[in-house]
């Protein structure tokens, strides 16, 4: 279907508009409210009547040579201007010449008060050709609205009708717009865009955005729904409208791309999402029923995937060679229960361990997909006391709050890592949520070095960050940053140099390692939006 291309300016036109191509003959001069002229003008009315104020609905534009202002004391023409502002008014023209020689200053003054566009039209022009004119030009606008709106909603519902999936509507959204829309889930995953040439891109359209819409399913926001400024330097035509318009097809095309599995596994999941309070041996029955095994000893481990298109992170979990998954794309992420056998004795698998390696060796098939695995729970040998749904549930929960955390880290890691532990995302969680004056303070740890390699790129809060990440082990920690220890071993005495301390040292090797989290975390979010 071919979109037709909308007026380039906005719905509706502003004051300043309005002064510039309809009122200048009548040699406008806006005496209060400068700050709203960008303001947009809904009608023009003109009116003599003092008590006009209950007439109007607000937006408008109200023309009068100030006829029913006559006679009046100071107080009652403030009063009428407090009115006009409280009824939502754009603005007031006043033509002087015939009632006034000029505006009242007691209206100026309450103009200004209630920040009230206040215009005097020094010259006569007939207020009827002026309503005519802008009336009819703003009725013809919200016609050419209405009529791209409908064009695009039918667009979208066709897109749904066919299965195309969440990226051609973006497509649809952003060609009618001529602009560049990006699609961001609540926890702040990029989940798709059009317009832009990389992932970079997309997030400069988000720090820029012109407009947006909250995409909403089931009542809870579940993405936004972004547009940027125009290729051609136009302004935007009826963003808003659009976005709002196209925030419910596109609600609809994240939350229905469709249910891998049972419909039993589904709901399951589903239920644990929402909270919903489970009795243990529901909990089993349901969890057998979805095909998952709780057979003793069985340890469930929680997960959370987001990518450009949920049925890709969809694809990456049901690939992951895993022993029973039951799985559910909820508001546009997949949730997921992976049962492991709970090896016990020395050597055992780690079972969140186990989950993450199981999806990390699927290599370039796991695509653009972020997954957070969270923390595991037992399912045998439940007691009668135990909230195994609950912690189930908040560990599925917090694995999906973090897929955004998850993102931004994959921007600032090695090519390829895209499966990270909740565990490991606590403590970047935890520095979020610190008081700033805080986290300046456990930056100023390490911001010697951050200056260090700003003035000679020498690598060393890399380098350290390696050196403790690996238990200050020589031989590990010079292999992951591939250089020679003899190498590794300068780097560290100039480390210690710069910082006037050993970093090293046990008594302060947890603060370095937070500041350090904490600088790379800052890193990693800039590096992402660039």
């Amino acid at each position: 279907m071919t979109l037709d291309r909308p007026p380039t300016d906005t719905a509706t036109p502003t004051l300043r508009e309005i002064l510039d191509d309809h009122l200048a003959v009548a040699e406008p001069r806006v005496l209060s409210g400068h700050e709203r002229l960008d303001a947009p003008v809904r009608w023009v009315h003109s009116s003599e009547i003092y008590e006009i104020g209950p007439l109007l609905t607000g937006g408008e534009l109200l023309l009068t040579t100030g006829l029913g202002l006559r006679g009046l004391d100071a107080g009652t023409r403030k009063h009428y201007v407090q009115d006009l502002s409280q009824r939502g008014v754009a603005a007031v023209a006043i033509e002087v010449g015939r009632t006034f020689e000029a505006v009242p200053e007691e209206m100026v003054r309450a103009g200004s008060a209630v920040r009230l566009p206040i215009i005097e039209l020094r010259a006569v022009v007939p207020f009827i050709d002026v309503c005519r004119a802008v009336n009819t030009a703003i009725a013809a606008r919200e016609v050419d609205e209405l009529r791209v709106r409908s064009t695009l909603v039918e667009s979208l519902h066709d897109d749904l009708a066919a299965g195309a999936g969440v990226a051609p509507m973006l497509g649809h959204v952003a060609e009618t717009l001529h602009a560049p829309v990006v699609l961001v889930s609540t926890s702040g995953a990029l989940l798709s865009a059009h317009g832009v040439d990389d992932d970079s891109a997309a997030w400069r359209v988000v720090d820029r955005a012109v407009s947006e819409a909250t995409v909403h399913s089931k009542g809870r926001p579940i993405a936004r729904l972004i547009v940027g400024e125009r290729t051609d330097d136009g302004p935007v035509p009826f963003a808003q409208s659009l976005l709002r318009a196209a925030a419910g097809p596109v609600a609809v095309g994240l939350t229905r791309t469709g249910v891998r599995g049972s419909a039993l596994a589904a709901r399951l999941v589903e239920d644990l999402v929402d909270a919903r309070p489970m009795r243990p041996a529901d909990l089993r029955a349901r969890l057998a029923a979805a095909g998952v095994s709780v057979g003793a000893p069985t340890v469930v481990v929680p997960l959370a995937a987001e990518a450009p298109d949920p049925r890709m992170a969809d694809a990456a979990v049901a690939g992951a060679e895993l022993d029973s998954v039951a799985r559910s794309i909820v508001d546009a992420t997949v949730y997921a229960l992976a049962a492991v056998p709970a090896g016990g004795g020395e050597g055992a698998t780690d079972p969140v361990d186990r989950v993450a390696s199981s999806l990390t060796r699927q290599g370039n098939r796991i695509g653009r997909t972020t997954v957070v695995v969270g923390n595991p729970c037992v399912i045998h040998d439940v007691g009668p006391g135990a909230d195994v749904a609950s912690a189930l549930s908040a560990s599925l929960r917090r694995c999906g709050r973090q897929l955004g955390l998850a993102a931004s880290t994959a921007a600032g890691l090695e090519a390829g890592r895209r499966v990270f532990t909740s565990r490991e995302l606590l403590v970047d969680e935890a520095i979020g949520g610190l008081d700033p004056a805080l986290r300046t303070e456990l930056r100023s740890l390490v911001e010697p070095l951050v200056a260090a390699d700003g003035r000679s790129s020498s690598d060393l809060v890399r380098t350290l960050a390696v050196h403790l990440a690996h238990g200050c082990s020589a031989t590990r920690s010079a292999a992951a940053l591939h250089i020679g220890r003899q190498s590794l071993y300068q780097r560290l005495e100039r480390i210690r140099t710069v910082l006037g301390f050993d970093p090293t040292d046990p008594a302060v090797y947890a603060s370095t390692m937070l500041a350090l989290r904490s600088v790379t975390r800052e890193v990693h979010q800039v590096a992402h939006q660039l």
